[in-house]
């Protein structure tokens, strides 16, 4: 379903304001954002600001949110045991095949790692999508980017996993929210993150970035 101009809602929430749009990501960060660009090798995650991760998001086409939406990730909930994954609900964190995932936000109570997560099958097995960034200190949100080289080659699925406590959001996906027990995420504290006991509650706050075209 279409809202507006460039923005769709379903299997991810497109935001395209300028559907033409024709940017290069290096070109849209700042001085300090060019420096982490340079520095990062090829499909790692680098730290950026908000406001770098902001701009690429405004400034490159095509660009789908997956998992939380910016409502959710402005969430405010409760702590989230270090080490335990999350497959996140399928209703929020499918991907499609020929996606180019190049960025993410994550949460934690202090400095540490994020990892985020992918499987071809949901409540599968999932494995890391690249390195583990280290995220900020004193619970604030950590950006990340990246230079992805390829694109997902099959209908996918999120998750995230910390390496301190993550800070969860307030939501809760269940059957009471419209979420069905097929649909519904997991957790699973042990490698390879592949038995899944299922989880209703809130998540841990979580947003990847994705584009059908490499713009960087």
């Amino acid at each position: 379903m279409i809202i507006g101009p460039g923005i769709t809602i379903g299997g991810g929430i497109s935001v395209d304001a300028n559907a033409t749009a024709t940017g290069n990501m290096r070109a849209l960060l700042s001085a300090s954002g060019k420096t982490a660009y340079d520095a990062a090798a090829t499909d790692n995650f680098f730290a950026v600001s908000q406001s770098d991760y902001n701009a690429v998001v405004a400034g490159l086409s095509s660009v789908t949110k997956y998992a939380m939406s910016d409502a959710l990730v402005a969430e405010n909930g409760g702590g989230w045991s270090a080490g335990y994954a999350q497959a996140f609900p399928s209703t929020i964190a499918t991907v499609p095949s020929g996606v180019y995932l190049f960025g993410f936000i994550s949460r934690t109570s202090s400095s540490g790692t994020s990892t985020p997560l992918i499987s071809t099958t949901f409540r599968g097995t999932y494995t890391a999508i690249s390195n583990s960034p280290t995220t900020p200190s004193g619970s604030v949100r950590g950006y990340f980017l990246r230079k992805a080289s390829a694109a997902t080659a099959a209908t996918s699925y999120l998750g995230l996993v910390n390496s301190t406590t993550g800070l969860l959001g307030t939501t809760q996906f269940n059957v009471l929210a419209g979420v069905s027990t097929a649909q519904q995420g997991g957790y699973d504290n042990s490698v390879p993150y592949s038995t899944w006991t299922l989880w209703t509650g809130g998540y841990q706050i979580f947003q990847m970035l994705g584009t059908p075209t490499q713009q960087w």
